[in-house]
């Protein structure tokens, strides 16, 4: 991630604003992306939020009208459902953990490859309250972990735990609750911290009027990886590569766009969503911006490699599998194999 921030912000002070030239045209994405010529759809792996800025901003600044394209952003009814989709041919493209599709892809086959990236590095972390007495990893020694996905977090607060010479089980318990249950559980006191992301979970804990303490997954063994990753069918890699070259070119146009203005970025974010104009969200966006540094960037195999291994040792994929079988980056821009 370090390599892969300092290369973006050389990029920037290369380019400087060349890219955002003709920025000035009134808000309108939606208008601007009906004039595109080839049609694209692509589902979210959850509900809008900050986490999909770069999207929505391409949208709406134009970047995909101007590329040639229609790009339709939908929502998912079952969320579960978005890579089978992706396989399906329901949708061209949709987002996904890395985690989720690695263990879909090695564990039934699933016919989809990522293509590009949308967040750069994990959101996973253990969310504590400081005045509970939690301010190192180990002072949940004795204490409980509320968590909600299976398998992948208890395997990765395992790795966690077991950094700071605590046991899983033993030293600290891991207990399965429901996701919306989470923080409440948290705040009550009934769990000693929580499975979380990182960008969301410490902004309701302040909300709350309490100090998050935040233990990033990856400053404690576990591999860091892309938090999210566009996944296509291979099928369609083949058949429509310009339309996914020209997709990943305006993300990148407006992942430069949102670290060069952030302010105009996020204004025009919330215009576009203004449903989730609250102090939540807000904060949560401006927490998010540094994970975008990169993105569609997710080509780092050393990420793809350790990722699968960390999954085989924990007994969660049956194979490890070619990283062209994971990924591919010949529809990414120039700047990522650079």
């Amino acid at each position: 991630m370090r390599r892969t921030a300092q290369r973006v912000g050389l990029l920037l002070l290369g380019l400087g604003l060349i890219a955002f030239t003709g920025l000035n045209s009134a808000f309108g994405g939606g208008a601007q992306a009906q004039g595109g010529t080839e049609p694209l759809t692509v589902m979210l792996e959850w509900f809008a939020n900050p986490d999909h800025a770069p999207l929505y901003l391409a949208q709406a600044n134009g970047y995909f009208a101007r590329r040639g394209l229609s790009v339709e952003i939908r929502e998912p009814g079952d969320p579960s459902q978005v890579p089978f989709l992706v396989a399906s041919g329901a949708v061209d493209l949709g987002l996904s953990s890395m985690f989720n599709f690695i263990i879909l892809k090695s564990a039934q086959g699933l016919d989809a490859i990522a293509v590009g990236a949308l967040l750069m590095k994990p959101l996973g972390a253990l969310v504590a309250i400081k005045e509970r007495g939690i301010e190192r990893l180990e002072d949940l020694k004795g204490g409980t972990i509320g968590y909600a996905v299976e398998p992948v977090e208890p395997a990765v607060y395992g790795t966690m735990l077991r950094a700071v010479g605590l046991e899983p089980g033993q030293d600290v318990q891991l207990v399965k609750l429901d996701f919306l249950s989470l923080m409440p559980a948290l705040l009550a006191g009934r769990v000693d911290a929580i499975g979380a992301f990182r960008n969301f979970e410490p902004v309701k804990v302040e909300l709350a009027g309490f100090t998050p303490v935040v233990f990033n997954q990856e400053d404690y063994g576990a591999p860091e990886s892309y938090q999210l990753v566009f996944l296509a069918r291979p099928r369609l890699v083949e058949e429509r590569p310009e339309a996914l070259r020209a997709f990943l070119s305006a993300i990148a146009d407006a992942t430069l766009f949102l670290l060069a203005h952030p302010e105009r970025a996020k204004a025009r974010f919330f215009e576009a969503l203004p449903h989730l104009r609250d102090e939540l969200n807000l904060r949560a966006y401006d927490r998010t911006v540094p994970i975008f540094v990169g993105a569609p960037c997710h080509n780092d195999p050393d990420r793809w490699t350790q990722a699968q291994r960390f999954l085989l040792e924990e007994g969660i994929i049956p194979q490890t599998l070619p990283l062209d079988e994971l990924f591919t980056e010949e529809l990414l821009p120039g700047g990522c194999r650079g």
